[in-house]
């Protein structure tokens, strides 16, 4: 009898390739499926943290306040303000318990006052042994630095070839509406920018110093960041900032390195920022250690690599662009008188407010 199936090749491909398919099933069926990743560990602490919104947007909090809490098995609350007075004031103590743990983002200017030191703990036991001299410390403890920098006229190069090299120049109409400042009101920068001109020019000549910048003020910004963004469009030609914002241009954006500091010839001003453990923490055994992390030369890596400022410990690699900056420089802190500061704050601020917050479009 005559095979009729193989006469039929267009049925018998059909079938020997369902044949295959089984086959190829049949095997597949049988290889292990991949497994889910493990679940997390449950965390066995928690930690609620007040900061300000430079800390998220700069990959800090990421970097090393939330790799901190996978490392401790720590469940971490960020609660981001955007101003220091903001965050301050939504600090509570209920029957002896804080509702925040820590503070991060406190800085040298505000923290000159008294009362902002009464919502935070004495820490003697944090060794700040390691911390470099030059950075102002807090007598009592309560504040622990982090990050500091020296202030410096930060600018555009391509619109200004030659930079001021002193306050005096500073005022010269070439300057005209394209200086960014800060609300010292508000911002701890803007803060450190009015004691900064009030250590060189005393009070006699502070008043006048501002009168003479009112044709070149630009516009008043937020925060450092935001003030460094309108520098790097072209929205302002000029502005009082970190002495290391170049260098961390240099290593993140290198086609910008037309953006240039240049340290004024009467001296820097130190500008610092601390945490600090709230008064009432619920969770103040892993909160001081990670107080504790913040001051290790491995995490000081990430003051410069992601807040573009200097790290606080000594004993810290400082490598790339930011190796090249100076690390002497003359600072007139020390010209300022703390009990002075205090009691005439009120009426410096109202003068800066009335020779520049008063001008048309601010």
């Amino acid at each position: 009898m005559k095979n009729h199936f193989l006469k039929k090749p267009g049925l018998f491909h059909l079938l020997f390739g369902a044949a295959l398919l089984s086959l190829f099933g049949a095997v597949w069926g049988c290889k292990k499926e991949t497994p889910p990743p493990a679940p997390k560990p449950a965390p066995t602490s928690r930690l609620t943290i007040f900061t300000l919104r430079h800390i998220r947007d700069s990959g800090f909090e990421t970097a090393v306040l939330q790799d901190f809490a996978d490392s401790n098995r720590c469940a971490l609350t960020l609660k981001v303000f955007d101003t220091l007075p903001q965050l301050l004031a939504s600090l509570r103590v209920e029957d002896d318990k804080a509702n925040a743990d820590l503070v991060l983002g406190i800085d040298s200017a505000f923290a000159l006052s008294d009362t902002l030191l009464e919502y935070f703990e004495p820490l003697p036991q944090i060794s700040l042994s390691e911390i470099s001299f030059e950075v102002p410390r807090d007598p009592g403890q309560r504040l622990i630095p982090y990050a500091t920098a020296n202030l410096a006229f930060l600018y555009d190069s391509k619109r200004f070839p030659e930079p001021p090299r002193s306050f005096g120049e500073l005022q010269d109409s070439r300057f005209h509406h394209q200086l960014a400042l800060f609300d010292p009101a508000l911002s701890g920068l803007g803060r450190s920018s009015i004691f900064w001109s009030l250590a060189l020019f005393g009070e006699n000549g502070y008043e006048q110093f501002w009168q003479s910048q009112r044709k070149n003020v630009s516009r008043i910004y937020r925060d450092h960041d935001e003030a460094l963004s309108a520098l790097r469009e072209g929205k302002c030609g000029i502005m009082l900032g970190y002495g290391s914002t170049p260098a961390w241009l240099a290593e993140f954006y290198p086609a910008e390195s037309h953006i240039l500091a240049a340290q004024p010839q009467e001296g820097s001003f130190c500008h610092t920022e601390y945490a600090a453990l709230c008064l009432g923490a619920q969770n103040r055994d892993i909160a001081i250690k990670l107080l504790s992390h913040l001051i290790l030369p491995q995490t000081q890596q990430h003051v410069m690599y992601k807040l573009g400022m200097m790290p606080v410990n000594g004993r810290t690699a400082v490598t790339g662009n930011f190796a090249r900056l100076s690390w002497v420089t003359y600072c007139l802190n020390s010209r300022l008188d703390r009990k002075e500061a205090v009691s005439q704050l009120d009426l410096w601020l109202s003068i800066w407010q009335d020779q520049i917050k008063s001008l048309p479009g601010l």
